[in-house]
């Protein structure tokens, strides 16, 4: 069968302005996001080991990171399925991504004034939730609103998003280091 064109929450067909739209949504919170993600992960939670005299940072960052990819799996997997489950005036997917925004900016902002290992670890931890809490629903977003024969052009705009927003992450990064020191 052909994909169809119609809007699977409406069954509507997707009006062209709606489409920008979501494009438009998907390749800001993918550069925003990867921007962020980047100038943290990449740059400043190195500087940070280093910089709170850690004895071996590239070690104790391989670990925190091992430990990050788990938290992140299972947080995605636990906010995706939460928030197909929940109802508000806000919609299914909208609660969880503030939340998960406000969660992971705190927790980025966290890791330039935390100064134990422990903390940090723990920080980024919360960092890797909020994300998720953030994303899982943002990609749900594809399927619960945009028509099939678009979900491709719309996946490319995320994808572009993120292409461009990690290099971006890691020279605003270097940026700050390179101000500040």
């Amino acid at each position: 069968p052909a994909p169809s064109n119609l809007a699977p929450d409406t069954g509507l067909p997707l009006p062209r302005s709606t489409m920008v739209r979501f494009g438009a949504g998907f390749l800001l919170i993918s550069v925003l996001w990867a921007i962020g993600l980047s100038i943290i992960a990449s740059v400043l939670l190195p500087q940070r080991l280093k910089d709170i005299g850690v004895d071996n940072p590239t070690a104790l960052l391989g670990s925190i990171s091992a430990v990050t990819a788990l938290v992140s799996l299972v947080s995605n997997l636990v906010f995706g399925n939460l928030s197909d489950r929940t109802r508000s005036r806000l919609g299914r997917r909208t609660p969880w991504v503030v939340c998960g925004g406000v969660l992971g900016g705190i927790t980025l902002f966290a890791v330039g004034v935390l100064s134990s290992t422990v903390l940090l670890t723990l920080d980024y931890c919360l960092c890797m939730v909020g994300l998720n809490m953030m994303l899982a629903p943002a990609i749900a977003v594809l399927s619960d609103r945009v028509p099939e024969s678009i979900r491709g052009t719309m996946s490319t705009f995320w994808g572009v998003g993120a292409s461009v927003g990690y290099p971006l992450g890691a020279i605003v990064g270097a940026r700050f280091i390179s101000e500040s020191g």
